[in-house]
């Protein structure tokens, strides 16, 4: 079984590019948040014209999570740049800042922010 398949979140989010915010996540078995980018769509809509792991973070702030088993808030695999399909080069496709603000993140039984 996939680690998807096994590990629950309040919100599970596959591209960056989504609007999250004013949401609250608590009390979940895993993650309040999980941002689970991959380096391509996969299952049924599976593509290579669509890259999550270099697309640019939408919205994401003034969001809680409290009281996960695991963890408030985590990032996996996530470097977004100008150019998200391309290859990863840092003079003809630059990095791209990403900022997650205005979280409240307490209680979490293992840690609040795992990036």
């Amino acid at each position: 079984m996939l680690q998807t398949d096994t590990s629950t979140a309040s919100y599970w989010i596959t591209n960056p590019n989504n609007v999250v915010r004013y949401n609250v996540a608590a009390g979940g078995n895993f993650y309040g948040f999980w941002y689970e980018i991959k380096e391509h769509r996969d299952g049924p809509s599976a593509t290579t014209d669509i890259c999550p792991t270099g697309t640019a973070l939408g919205e994401s702030h003034d969001n809680v999570a409290h009281s996960n088993k695991r963890f408030g808030l985590r990032l996996f695999r996530y470097s977004p740049v100008q150019f998200p399909c391309a290859k990863y080069d840092s003079t003809d496709n630059p990095s791209l800042g990403a900022t997650f603000y205005n979280y409240m993140i307490y209680k979490n039984q293992e840690v609040g922010l795992l990036a």
